[in-house]
């Protein structure tokens, strides 16, 4: 009977020291932080990762790709500095509007001139070809004037030019006479265009000393 006292006394002290021990880990477990609980884990996810990735060469950037990628980024740059310069003002690739414009003016005014020029060749022409009428036309002969009616020679000639002058008639136009008109310093022609002797011309002619034949009247 004292036996059995004496066992069931040492069993219950055991048990009261396993209670009292789990008891302890117990509230070590609930104060303990939550980061040292994951920690473990934590240090074996890495090592797993790092078994499922494929195994691969690295390649370490060399220095001629990285000048590489320095000359793309200078070549953009100077792309786009080449399309700022395009749309500058035209000062800036040389041209002086001043000079531009002074340029242009002297132009205008060259063109003015020469259409000028041009005006007056044309009102000259147009005066020559006029009729000339009781206007001596001027002559080569000098001294005493006698009328000459032979073809070719200086009086003729000079009679042929003052008869044209007056007519507008061409050097081709048709001689059908050239007469005495009346005195010893007259004279009277008859002329035809070239190829139309239907439109005759009758012409009269008077010397002036010193200054030529002059034609005095026509008639067509």
């Amino acid at each position: 009977m004292g036996r059995y006292n004496k066992r069931e006394k040492s069993s219950k002290k055991r048990n009261v020291v396993l209670f009292s021990a789990l008891s302890a880990v117990l509230l070590a477990l609930l104060f303990m932080p939550k980061d040292a609980l994951l920690m473990g884990n934590e240090e074996e996810e890495p090592a797993k990762k790092e078994s499922k990735e494929p195994k691969h060469k690295v390649v370490k950037l060399q220095p001629d790709n990285e000048s590489a990628y320095e000359d793309e980024e200078k070549s953009s740059e100077s792309s786009q500095t080449a399309k700022e310069e395009e749309q500058e003002p035209s000062e800036e690739i040389g041209i002086d509007p001043e000079k531009e414009a002074d340029k242009k003016e002297k132009a205008k005014k060259a063109e003015e001139e020469k259409k000028k020029q041009a005006a007056d060749a044309k009102k000259k022409e147009q005066a020559a070809n006029q009729p000339k009428i009781n206007e001596p036309i001027g002559t080569s002969q000098t001294g005493t004037h006698t009328s000459s009616y032979e073809e070719g020679s200086v009086d003729w000639n000079e009679k042929l030019k003052a008869i044209r002058l007056a007519t507008g008639l061409d050097e081709n136009m048709t001689v059908w006479k050239i007469a005495n008109g009346g005195g010893p310093q007259k004279s009277v022609a008859e002329v035809s265009p070239d190829g139309k002797p239907g439109e005759r011309y009758t012409v009269n002619l008077e010397w002036v000393d010193q200054k030529g034949w002059k034609v005095t009247s026509v008639e067509k």
